[in-house]
């Protein structure tokens, strides 16, 4: 009876167990490199909670914290923390969930104890066409051959306006403006009854103390000197 001789399995050679471990350590690789790829690191981006309209003074109930990854040209016109935005005007209309951006909201917060002054004038007398609430204004007057700055840097907290809150064709215009002192409301009703008003967009102009601005009538004094000029910002 012939009997059946088993051969014993050989068992891998060294250069297979080392083609067996270069390839899991490869799919190691690979697995780790996809996990990365989808964790990408994220920073804390400020958004609106609720709807914010144009001139509106944002309120720490506006905003909430998000997170994102933001490319690099997006992220430095960003806000991190609700505390860099709370206080400042909005320019546009930001709407709910909406990202905060430098350029949607002024760059300073707005000023406490302001006195309100409603300004009605002829559409001419209001030099610009694009002004929109929360922006800045100079109010100018002249009498007879002298112009001079009454008010400077004054916040437009109301515009009679469309719905986008910008000036539209009407004949005359409302603004309402606020200033920083009882003195400078004075000075403010005092031109608008006494000498012709103009009033002048200077959200991106530098509000200077020792910068009158006063054209004509060189060594005369006359009713021009009763205004005082008021700076209603904090440059």
């Amino acid at each position: 009876m012939d009997k059946q001789i088993d051969r014993r399995r050989s068992l891998p050679g060294g250069r297979a167990v080392v083609g067996g471990l270069l390839m899991a350590v490869a799919a190691v690789g690979v697995f780790l490199a996809y996990t990365s790829a989808n964790e990408r690191p994220t920073a804390p981006i400020v958004v609106a909670s609720d709807r914010i309209r144009v001139g509106d003074t944002i309120e720490a109930s506006d905003l909430s914290i998000a997170e994102a990854d933001l490319p690099d040209g997006l992220s430095g016109h960003t806000f991190a923390s609700t505390d860099d935005v709370v206080g400042r005007i909005a320019l546009g209309p930001i709407a709910e969930g909406e990202l905060v951006q430098t350029g949607m909201v002024t760059d300073d917060v707005t000023q406490g104890a302001l006195h309100e002054v409603a300004i009605t004038l002829p559409r001419a007398q209001v030099a610009v066409g694009r002004l929109k609430q929360g922006e800045r204004v100079d109010v100018f007057v002249t009498y007879d051959d002298v112009t001079q700055s009454v008010v400077r840097g004054a916040e437009v907290v109301q515009i009679g306006a469309s719905g986008d809150g910008s000036i539209t064709s009407d004949r005359e215009i409302e603004l309402v403006v606020a200033v920083p002192s009882g003195e400078g409301v004075a000075a403010v009703v005092h031109a608008l009854r006494t000498g012709d008003v103009t009033v002048v967009r200077s959200t991106f102009a530098n509000a200077a103390a020792d910068d009158p601005l006063v054209f004509g009538g060189a060594g005369s004094g006359g009713e021009a000197d009763s205004t005082t000029t008021t700076e209603a910002t904090d440059d």
